[in-house]
């Protein structure tokens, strides 16, 4: 009967210690990469999203967001944290504000170049190329 009594008592004891009080960092809503998306190969929307280059060009997108706000943010960061300029436009087959860097290449080895500088720096290792197809 004692060790029954022991072992509620010390029971009692741990429950009472642990916590219930949910982090607020659990709380915060946030959307994480699973992966790094691969380069994908597009064709040229004809609603004005991309230049009128009569061959393939390359884009580096750092970013997608659904709102306009948000992406002028990030791109206003990286202007601030790089030396390349930012653009943003709106696909509307996505319906995402996309951050690129500007002006597109003509070769993707420049590109390439470039996405893999912006891989060094912690806000743009989710960088990638777009191969846009005339």
């Amino acid at each position: 009967m004692k060790k029954n009594l022991f072992v509620l008592i010390i029971f009692i004891l741990f429950a009472g210690c642990t916590t219930l009080h949910q982090d607020s960092e659990e709380q915060k809503q946030v959307y994480v990469f699973d992966e790094v998306p691969e380069d994908k190969t597009i064709d040229a929307p004809k609603t004005g999203e991309y230049p009128n280059i009569k061959e393939t060009y390359y884009v580096v997108q750092v970013g997608a967001y659904t709102t306009e706000e948000k992406a002028n943010s990030f791109a206003e960061m990286s202007r601030i944290k790089t030396n390349y300029k930012f653009s943003v436009v709106y696909s509307e087959s996505l319906k995402l504000h996309l951050v690129q860097v500007i002006p597109f290449f003509k070769s993707r080895t420049e590109a390439e170049t470039v996405r893999n500088n912006l891989w060094k720096i912690t806000e743009f290792v989710d960088a990638w190329i777009l191969t846009v197809n005339k």
